[in-house]
């Protein structure tokens, strides 16, 4: 009879915390997150075929099966500046992450493991008779590694990643106050694919959030986007071309999930490497395209890279830059 009463007592409760469980004031792209490094957001946001390089954390860790060599790698990203007409509060409001110390990597062989920022951003709004302004704060810790098959013609290579964050909401309507933080733990499992498939031609799909779930003290817990990211990829000599195809299925928002990248990068010099790239849901609509540029600088152990974003929102052009520093240890 007790069992009963306490089963009772828990399922009612359990009832009660789903119907009257508040959605999290999370965006449709809180947990997309950003490239590693400067180099694939120079060229266009393309990376599932690369391969032996810290880009692959984000893009497909398949790849990591391909470095060479014993040596430590460790790479930092920084997001520098962002530059348009818009007002900040509307840039924070449709882009998750703002500006500053995004990532760092330490990656050595077939394994890594990285720390990077998902969101992290701040929403205002206000109006005759009331103000309100919410902060996002989505971290992620991922442990990366891969493996070859026995006759090295594929490689297979799995993410696993803890995700940590803080959500603060604070408004004032009509006089009334209202203030509330909560914070929210989760994990995350991405699955990639990398194999040759012709001379100097690499075909790269990587899953992501096959399983993902974040659990918040004050909200429902949320299911992250299932993503699919498939791409080609040719290189020859100091020349490499990337194409992906990325479809992203959020569970809200009525946004364009599919998107085209393309990216190309070519060795001047020992020292220089220049890129250029293109992203978006359609090339043929200018107003939906992001254009990205880039550079490296390869001086001994150390490498610089630079990236420019240019896009627009709302018919306005926005300019970003993002730097990464990268040492071989």
């Amino acid at each position: 009879m007790i069992k009963k009463i306490i089963f009772l007592i828990f399922t009612i409760f359990s009832s009660a915390s789903y119907i009257y469980a508040q959605k999290a004031p999370t965006s449709f792209n809180s947990y997309d997150g950003m490239a590693v490094s400067a180099r694939s957001i120079a060229m266009g946001g393309a990376g599932v075929a690369m391969t032996g390089g810290i880009d692959n954390i984000f893009y497909n860790s398949a790849g990591l099966a391909y470095i060479q060599g014993d040596s430590i790698q460790v790479e930092a990203l920084f997001s520098l500046s962002r530059q348009s007409n818009i007002s900040s509060d509307t840039l924070n409001a449709l882009e998750p992450i703002n500006l500053g110390f995004n990532s760092f990597v330490i990656l050595q062989e077939q394994g890594a493991i990285s720390w990077r920022t998902l969101s992290y951003n701040v929403k205002f709004s206000s109006g005759t008779d009331y103000w309100s302004r919410e902060t996002e704060n989505i971290k992620a810790i991922t442990i990366s590694g891969s493996q070859k098959s026995q006759n090295n013609d594929y490689a297979v290579g799995i993410g696993l990643s803890y995700l940590y964050g803080t959500l603060a909401e604070s408004s004032v309507i009509s006089g009334n106050p209202f203030a509330q933080t909560s914070s929210g733990n989760g994990f995350a499992i991405d699955i990639g694919f990398s194999a040759p498939v012709h001379n100097n031609i690499t075909f790269g799909v990587n899953l992501e959030n096959v399983l993902g779930f974040m659990w918040w003290s004050d909200y429902d817990s949320e299911q992250l986007p299932f993503g699919i990211r498939t791409g080609l990829g040719y290189q020859v000599g100091g020349f490499t071309m990337l194409a992906d195809l990325n479809k992203k299925f959020y569970r809200f928002a009525d946004v364009n999930d599919t998107i085209y990248s393309i990216g190309l990068e070519q060795n001047i010099t020992r020292v220089l490497v220049v890129r250029l790239g293109r992203q978006g849901p359609s090339f043929s609509n200018e107003d939906n395209i992001k254009y990205t540029y880039g550079f490296a600088l390869n001086i001994s152990t150390f490498s610089f890279s630079f990236a420019n974003e240019s896009y627009k929102i709302n018919d306005e052009n926005v300019s970003k830059y993002i730097i990464s520093l990268r040492t071989v240890i």
